[in-house]
């Protein structure tokens, strides 16, 4: 098990091995599209500051066929639960939305 699947199954053991194949993936590519190594904190605060100033989440699901935007949406909802105490709760309720927003328009 790598570092993203230790990571996701430590906050949501529930997962099944496929969906935490998936996330993995997904949580990956997002930390290679910022040109980061394994670190989900910084990951997730710097994909929080890019959709606060745009007021978006489409630098997240550009890129890919639907069913990965809506794996890498799950993975940054799962982030935000998992780092809330770093986020304030007016910014945690606008990332909510531009989530649901965002799967919405799919």
């Amino acid at each position: 098990m790598d570092n993203y699947s230790s990571f996701i199954k430590q906050f949501r053991p529930e997962l099944s091995p496929k969906t935490l194949s998936q996330y993995s993936k997904q949580l990956r590519y997002l930390s290679d599209g910022y040109g980061l190594d394994f670190n989900p904190l910084q990951l997730t605060l710097d994909i929080i500051d890019i959709a606060i100033e745009d007021l978006s989440v489409k630098h997240i699901t550009l890129v890919g066929l639907p069913y990965e935007k809506n794996i890498r949406l799950a993975v940054f909802r799962n982030l935000i639960n998992i780092f809330s105490d770093h986020i304030t709760p007016k910014d945690y309720q606008l990332l909510d939305s531009l989530i649901l927003e965002a799967k919405i328009n799919f």
